[in-house]
């Protein structure tokens, strides 16, 4: 399958990452691969690249592009660096790159219900493709949590005013049917909202799906594992670049590059977010919400 994967702030994100020739850089979410084959370009062939993802179908389709650099990709989340680093046998980088938004192949092409374009797919939402235990789905999450975890989970990662009214449907739904598909979620959406919240430039249940798929993920969680983990395994004057498209994700980057900083660890590089040009986020709308943040090790 061709990926039709578009890179979110490419130039900036190269920009503040400043890859060099024979360096080594983690890119924890290889996604397409569009961060990954310009940061291998600029590395050349005696750099090498470490990736990881947690989505098989992802891997698979990245792997087979080819690259100037060496190269490592493991199915692993990006809060597992430690180990993918050790399983490269490498000691230190020189950089690292996140990008916590999904990718378009996710959204248009994956089949796991994380869009609500639609209404047939599954309500999975795990970036996991493969069978696994450890796998949580969204309809695990809409038919066996309690009432009060779903409208926390709403409010909390999605922020959705009328989480509480979302919550109680699906839990008045799942008595007598599943919740097994996208579309099966967007009609509880449809009979919870106000007639006027379905008309605003926002479709309806972004929130929601956006909160479900964090919680689904436990994105936030795989965050600060890796913030906790990446400082010791980057190399004097290395770097970390993270691009977030939720206002809570961000405000974790912020604070702990503030904190790194009071401490001594090395420099805030962005003293803003850094958003798209306009002309990129007319061109490709999902990099509106972006927000790179960056920062460099003593």
């Amino acid at each position: 399958m061709t990926t039709v994967h578009i890179p979110v702030m490419l130039n900036e994100v190269i920009e503040y990452l400043r890859p060099q020739p024979g360096q080594t850089i983690f890119d924890g979410t290889l996604g397409g691969g569009g961060y990954a084959a310009k940061i291998s370009e600029l590395i050349g062939k005696d750099g090498m690249l470490i990736g990881t993802d947690k989505d098989a179908e992802a891997l698979q389709r990245v792997s087979q592009k080819t690259f100037v650099s060496n190269t490592r990709f493991f199915e692993k989340g990006f809060g597992e660096v430690a180990s993918a680093l050790a399983d490269a046998s490498i000691q230190t980088i020189d950089g690292a790159v996140l990008d916590l938004g999904l990718s378009s192949d996710q959204l248009d092409v994956s089949a796991r219900g994380f869009s609500f374009k639609n209404r047939e797919e599954p309500l999975t939402m795990s970036f996991i493709s493969r069978d696994s235990e450890e796998r949580l789905t969204a309809q695990e999450i809409l038919e066996t949590w309690d009432e009060e975890n779903i409208a926390d989970i709403l409010y909390g990662f999605g922020g959705e005013q009328h989480s509480r009214r979302i919550a109680k449907q699906v839990v008045a739904v799942r008595a007598h049917k599943r919740i097994a598909t996208v579309g099966d979620l967007l009609d509880i959406i449809d009979a919870s909202v106000p007639v006027g919240y379905k008309h605003r430039k926002t479709h309806p249940a972004t929130k929601t799906f956006q909160a479900l798929r964090i919680a689904t993920n436990q994105e936030w969680k795989e965050l600060q594992d890796f913030l906790d983990a990446i400082l010791p395994l980057l190399a004097p004057g290395g770097r970390v670049v993270i691009v977030s498209f939720h206002s809570g994700e961000d405000r974790v980057v912020k604070h702990t590059f503030k904190q790194w900083q009071v401490e001594g660890k090395g420099e805030i590089l962005t003293k803003k977010p850094v958003g798209p040009t306009d002309e990129e986020a007319k061109q490709n709308p999902r990099s509106r919400s972006a927000l790179l943040r960056a920062f460099q090790n003593q």
